[in-house]
C-alpha cells in the first residue's frame, strides 16, 4: 500500500506539476515524503540504521518535515533475513520512483553558488536507478567537456565513477581532473576513508616535481571551499598543493548541517554522536597519502586551522609532529583532551607559529581563545616542543589570517 501511494504521489506531481516558481519545493517535498515512507516501514522491520539514513535525507530535503522528525530509530538493526530482502526489493523500487524526480530536481533554475549542490541531486539520481539515468549524467558531462568546463565535468564524472565506474568515463577523469585542479577546487574522497576534501593544484603543476601541501583546517561555518580559496588567493606563485577536509570536530552540532557538507546525510548525522576526532584524523591521514601518492605531494605538510578548525590542527601538532612541516593555528580552538604524543626528535625543531586578531571576540569572552592559547603553550613546553610563538595581529577580528600563515609558511618551502 505505502508503495501504490508513494507511485500515486510521485505521477499526481509529475502531470498536474505546481506553478514552476514551486516547483523546487514540490520536488524535495515529494522526495522527503518517499524517503519517510521507506523509515517507517523500517521502523516497523526494526531496520533501524537503514531507516536512519533515509530520515536523514528527507530531513535535508525538507528540514521541516514533522513525520521524519517524529521516527524513532535508535539502536542497531534487529531485522529477519526476510525482512532485510524484502528492505533490497524496496529500497530499488522506492529508488526507481524517486530518481526521476531529483534528476528534475538538478535542472531547477539556480545560482551559480548553488552548482555543486543541483549537481549532486543528478549524482544521487543516478545512485538510485543508474541503468535509467546514466545516459542522462553522460550526456552532462560529456557536454561540460565539450565546453571546457571542467570543474562540473569533473564533479559529475567523479561522483558518477564513485556509484560505478564506466570506461567511457574512467578514460577521461584523471584528464579532467588535473585540468580543472590548476584552476578551481575539485572535490575529492580519500581512496582507504570516507572524508572528503577540495583540492587545488599550483598553476604548472607537473607530475614530474614534488610539492608542498598545505591544509586547511576550517571553522565552525563548515565553508570549506572558502576556506581554500582563502589559501589560493594568498598563496602568490609559491608552489604548494591547497586542500582543505571536509572535517566534523571543527563545528558544534551538527544536526540540520547536512547541507554544508557534501557527504551523504546519514554519514552526518552518524558523526553528530560519534567519534568526531577519530573520523578527522584517520580521513586526513588517508586524504594526506593519497594527495602524496596521486599528485606528488612531499612528505612533510604544513597545516592551519581556523578558529575551530584549531581543534584538529593542534591534534596533529601533539600526535604527529614528525609529519609536519609547520603548523599555524589562527584565532584556534584548543580541544583540551588526552593526546598521545610520540616521543621524537621533531618535537624540539617543528615550527608552530599562531595568529590571534587583537580585534577578537571571542579573544577573552567565551569560549575565551586566550586561555586555550595559554593551554597549548603549556602543553607544549611540558612536552618538549621549543618553536612554539604567537603573533598578535593589531586591528583583526576574529579571522583566518590567510595571508600572514602562507607568508609563514612561505618561509619554509623550498621553491
Amino acid at each position: 500500500m505505502r508503495k501504490l501511494l508513494l507511485l500515486a504521489l510521485v505521477a499526481s506531481v509529475a502531470l498536474a506539476g505546481p506553478p514552476k516558481a514551486d516547483r523546487e519545493s514540490e520536488l524535495k517535498k515529494t522526495i522527503a515524503g518517499g524517503f519517510v515512507e521507506l523509515a517507517t516501514w523500517c521502523q516497523s522491520k526494526k531496520l533501524n540504521a537503514e531507516g536512519r539514513g533515509h530520515v536523514a535525507e528527507a530531513l535535508a530535503l525538507e528540514p521541516d518535515n514533522a513525520k521524519a522528525k517524529a521516527l524513532k530509530l535508535d539502536g542497531d538493526s534487529a531485522a529477519s533475513d526476510a525482512d532485510k530482502a524484502e528492505y533490497a526489493k524496496k529500497l530499488a523500487t522506492y529508488g526507481k520512483a524517486l530518481a526521476p524526480l531529483y534528476r528534475e530536481l538538478s535542472t531547477q533554475k539556480h545560482q551559480n553558488k548553488d552548482d555543486a549542490r543541483f549537481d549532486g541531486y543528478l549524482v544521487r539520481a543516478y545512485e538510485l536507478d543508474q541503468k535509467a539515468i546514466g545516459p542522462m549524467i553522460d550526456a552532462e558531462w560529456q557536454a561540460a567537456y565539450q565546453k571546457r568546463d571542467w570543474e562540473r565535468a569533473q564533479r559529475l564524472i567523479s561522483g558518477a565513477e564513485a556509484i560505478q565506474t564506466s570506461p567511457a568515463r574512467a578514460k577521461i577523469a584523471h584528464e579532467v581532473e588535473l585540468r580543472c585542479a590548476e584552476t578551481a577546487p575539485i572535490l575529492k574522497t580519500a581512496s582507504t576513508h570516507k572524508m572528503q576534501y577540495y583540492l587545488q593544484l599550483p598553476k604548472g603543476w607537473t607530475p614530474t616535481k614534488k610539492y608542498t601541501i598545505v591544509v586547511g583546517v576550517e571553522g565552525a561555518g563548515c565553508n570549506f571551499k572558502g576556506m581554500l580559496s582563502a589559501l589560493t588567493q594568498n598563496r602568490g606563485d609559491l608552489p604548494v598543493i591547497c586542500i582543505t577536509p571536509q572535517t566534523f570536530s571543527n563545528t558544534n552540532s551538527l544536526a540540520g548541517a547536512a547541507g554544508k557538507y557534501t557527504y551523504p546525510p546519514d554519514l552526518v548525522a552518524e558523526y553528530d554522536a560519534g567519534d568526531r576526532f577519530k573520523f578527522d584524523e584517520e580521513g586526513l591521514l588517508a586524504v594526506i597519502a593519497d594527495v602524496k601518492k596521486d599528485f606528488s605531494g612531499e612528505d612533510k605538510f604544513c597545516i592551519t586551522g581556523f578558529s575551530g578548525g584549531g581543534n584538529l590542527t593542534w591534534l596533529f601538532v601533539f600526535q604527529h609532529p614528525d609529519m609536519l612541516l609547520g603548523a599555524s593555528p589562527a584565532c584556534a580552538n584548543f580541544g583540551t583532551r588526552k593526546y598521545n604524543i610520540p616521543d621524537v626528535p621533531e618535537k624540539a625543531t617543528v615550527p608552530v607559529h599562531a595568529y590571534q586578531g587583537d580585534k577578537d571576540g571571542y579573544w577573552h569572552d567565551p569560549p575565551n581563545l586566550e586561555q586555550q592559547w595559554i593551554d597549548a603553550k603549556k602543553l607544549a613546553d611540558e612536552n618538549g616542543y621549543k618553536n612554539v610563538t604567537r603573533d598578535m595581529v593589531p586591528g583583526v577580528g576574529h579571522s583566518g589570517c590567510s595571508d600572514k600563515v602562507m607568508a609563514f609558511f612561505a618561509t619554509l618551502i623550498k621553491k
